[in-house]
């Protein structure tokens, strides 16, 4: 029997995240509501998952191609799904990715790897979130961590993009990074430049440069436009990937990907002498 003061069980993330995307009726978001005045701990996972505004769907849509659809339609064509008002508008959320996710991984699409990297192991996994912790000022390493975990090879295939596409790209983000980056002050040794976006974290710039190593697989430089004290590079490494970061009077950046640390701060020292940040 449960006790009158047992802690209410953790909502999902699914849950959770419907919630942060307004899907859920009235009734349930009311208890949701209240819930995350009582429990610290959920009102926490709320602000975590309402935080990063990455490109999932962009993500997964190369995985997502490769999906065995007959397999995967005799799944869907089994469950059971909610009456829909002829004019509903039907939102394309982060609930509905991750339902689709779900269904690819148990039509055997994705497999273990992959559902480890994006929901961690539940034992002390490096991509648990870090909220409250001491290394709270670099939470974000771990929100990049778990978008690059679901990289591979195939993700960043294709040609390499011309001095002047890959200019073009850079100037995108240089105005919300206040920077004047050029394909020759990000050029990681020995990788290939891929593609670069502005992304945004805390509200504040995040820039991500991807890049394929045609030994390790995919890289990313990525830069945070966020005031702090200047810094040298150190390493760390989280969910299997790792991580060398160093900070500017402006800015905090990290390279990441699957080299060796020792490999991957070699690269990161050459990256940070040519930014100057």
């Amino acid at each position: 029997m449960t006790g009158e003061n047992d802690d209410p069980p953790m909502p999902s993330d699914e849950e959770l995240t419907a919630f942060i995307d307004g899907e859920l009726e009235e009734e349930r978001r009311a208890r949701l509501l209240d819930l995350i005045e009582r429990d610290p701990a959920v009102a926490a996972r709320v602000e975590h998952l309402s935080r990063a505004s990455l490109p999932y769907g962009e993500a997964f849509q190369p995985l997502l191609d490769t999906a065995p659809a007959a397999d995967l339609q005799r799944m869907l064509d089994g469950m059971t799904a909610p009456p829909v008002a002829a004019n509903a508008v039907v939102p394309q959320t982060r609930r509905r990715l991750f339902g689709a996710i779900a269904a690819s991984v148990a039509a055997g699409v994705l497999g273990d790897r992959l559902l480890v990297r994006l929901f961690g192991t539940g034992d002390g996994d490096e991509l648990a979130d870090d909220d409250g912790g001491p290394d709270r000022e670099h939470h974000w390493h771990g929100v990049v961590a778990q978008y690059m975990g679901l990289y591979t090879r195939e993700t960043l295939s294709g040609a390499t993009p011309g001095h002047d596409a890959q200019s073009a790209q850079l100037a995108a983000l240089n105005r919300p990074l206040n920077l004047s980056l050029t394909p020759e002050a990000v050029e990681v040794p020995g990788a290939e430049f891929r593609r670069a976006q502005i992304l945004s974290y805390d509200d504040m710039p995040l820039a991500q440069i991807t890049y394929l190593d045609p030994r390790s697989g995919p890289l990313a430089l990525c830069i945070l436009r966020r005031p702090g004290t200047v810094r040298g590079v150190e390493q760390e490494v989280r969910g299997g990937l790792s991580i060398a970061y160093w900070n500017g009077s402006d800015h905090a950046a990290l390279l990441i990907g699957r080299l060796p640390p020792h490999d991957l701060t070699a690269k990161a020292e050459a990256v940070r002498g040519r930014l100057a940040i």
